[in-house]
């Protein structure tokens, strides 16, 4: 059984946050800028022209990524290499239930040590 499960089948959360709550998980990845800032890749005044080049109307479609490269601030290598690190950034199920109102932490804190206990998860 996995955690989200086990949640509602304890009546912790119902099921359409727990479903809500992976949609979220699914699409929300730290940001490209912020990544490339916390590798060093770029400091905080190349990332704030690549957000305002990205804020023009003749810019706004194009990507952080693809303005960066373009601008000489990341290889395109780099790039590649950040958009893979990207994928693996999603927040934990818990952050996102706490966040967003549907459990408090003390409450999920209780229920991932009883969850663990059950299944012997160390």
């Amino acid at each position: 059984m996995i955690f989200g499960e086990y949640l509602v089948e304890q009546n912790i959360i119902r099921e359409k946050d727990l479903a809500r709550a992976l949609e979220i998980q699914k699409t929300d990845r730290v940001p490209l800028g912020r990544l490339a800032m916390q590798k060093g890749l770029i400091d905080n005044k190349q990332l704030f022209r690549i957000l305002s080049r990205q804020r023009k109307p003749e810019e706004k479609n194009k990507s952080f990524g693809k303005l960066a490269v373009a601008m000489e601030y990341l290889s395109q290598d780099q790039v590649e290499a950040l958009l893979e690190q990207q994928t693996h950034t999603n927040r934990l199920l818990g952050e996102i239930l706490v966040s967003e109102g549907w459990v408090s932490q003390m409450k999920l804190i209780k229920a991932l040590k009883k969850f663990r206990s059950l299944n012997k998860i160390n």
